[in-house]
């Protein structure tokens, strides 16, 4: 492994975040300007859904035209659909490039875990080279929020997504200057029925794809409407930034650690219930707080991701031990768990919404996560 090689994924881990982060919580809020909350669903479930197309195509695109040119071609298209946002105002362009954004983003992180795999040969260190590249992200995590929490004035969004366009420019430079041609011409089940069938007579494998889905599930919830919950509560955007600022937080100081104590000590089980419970039991407080009380809702938002972040860093170390960089069809699964939750997420949230409205809806969430609870490996690594 070269250090130029692995600082390089690093450091396009943190702009691919700046850039992401720029714009996930500030999305629904953009969208609503041009339809209903019942529709802005619909859209999250469309996005999704081509999301999962991409994923479903990626081994092909990495055994024909490689790792190097798949990442390039969906940069240019990110950086074309996150600007176009930030620049039109007619409706249907808002939405079409909405649903490239959607289905481009799965793509980037895809690659990226394929640049990062293959330059991970030691698998007892996988929990601390995963928990470095997650810690790298979070950064920017962390500080996109806070960012725009200044960029936003009222809803005058576009300079959130002038950021993250921004951000996905030097990405561009890194990929084509540093990153090799990687075809994976010897990949196993880039068939995406062959890659499903594989992991189904792997348990634990399985299992952590769940507990993937399971967190993918809480995090879309998260995106779409605690924001939109916030904003309802009467906080505004310099508000809701820094808000969101602190609640990120965990994700610098646990991941690593976590990462580093799952390779030496623990393995990764006994974080992956710690964080579910945490997770539970922070997120079912949220229904009961109805006032715009910063430093309460900042404790509470905060330890949610205490929990978010111990289970993150436990699925991603304990998954990536078990595959290698040409296992393409697996890790496509793994990252299928995204959008697959934000299809079925807004999907629940019509029936939930009309009945409970946003707040009520985070109680049903904290059931909903005690679900990654039966998704738990059998054997550790440790």
């Amino acid at each position: 492994m070269t250090l130029n090689k692995i600082f390089f994924i690093y450091l396009s881990g943190f702009l691919l975040a700046v850039h992401y982060a720029s714009v996930a919580y500030v999305n629904s809020s953009l969208l609503t300007q041009f339809v209903q909350n019942k529709t802005l669903g619909i859209l999250y479930i469309v996005g999704s859904i081509l999301s999962l197309i991409s994923l479903v195509l990626a081994p092909s695109f990495l055994r024909k035209i490689g790792n190097k040119k798949t990442l390039l071609i969906f940069i240019l298209l990110e950086i074309f659909a996150v600007l176009g946002m930030g620049s039109f105002e007619a409706a249907l362009l808002i939405i079409f490039l909405f649903l490239l954004h959607q289905a481009a983003e799965s793509m980037l992180y895809f690659s990226l875990d394929i640049e990062l795999e293959e330059q991970t040969k030691i698998e007892s260190a996988t929990g601390s080279k995963r928990g470095i590249f997650l810690t790298t992200q979070n950064i920017a995590w962390v500080l996109s929020p806070f960012a725009i929490s200044f960029l936003i004035s009222g809803n005058n969004l576009e300079n959130a997504y002038f950021l993250s366009g921004l951000a996905l420019m030097p990405l561009f430079l890194i990929a084509l200057l540093f990153f090799k041609k990687i075809k994976n011409a010897e990949a196993r089940n880039t068939h995406f029925l062959s890659a499903l069938s594989a992991l189904y007579k792997e348990k634990d494998k399985a299992k952590i794809v769940g507990a993937q889905f399971v967190l993918n599930f809480f995090f879309s919830w998260m995106i779409i409407y605690l924001p939109l919950l916030l904003n309802e509560i009467g906080f505004g955007w310099d508000k809701i930034g820094l808000l969101l600022t602190i609640m990120l937080l965990p994700y610098l100081f646990f991941e690593l650690p976590a990462g580093i104590l799952a390779d030496r000590k623990f393995g990764e089980k006994e974080a992956l219930i710690l964080g579910f419970l945490i997770m539970v039991f922070s997120t079912a407080v949220i229904p009961f707080l109805q006032t715009p009380v910063f430093w309460i809702w900042a404790v509470i938002l905060f330890a949610t991701r205490i929990g978010a972040s111990l289970v993150e860093i436990s699925s991603e170390s304990y998954f990536f031990k078990h595959v290698k960089e040409i296992d393409t069809g697996a890790i496509s699964l793994f990252r299928m768990a995204r959008p697959f939750s934000f299809i079925l997420a807004p999907l629940l949230s019509i029936p939930i919404l009309y009945f409970t409205g946003y707040s009520g809806s985070f109680l049903f969430l904290a059931l909903a996560t005690a679900s990654g609870l039966f998704f738990l490996p059998k054997k550790d690594t440790r």
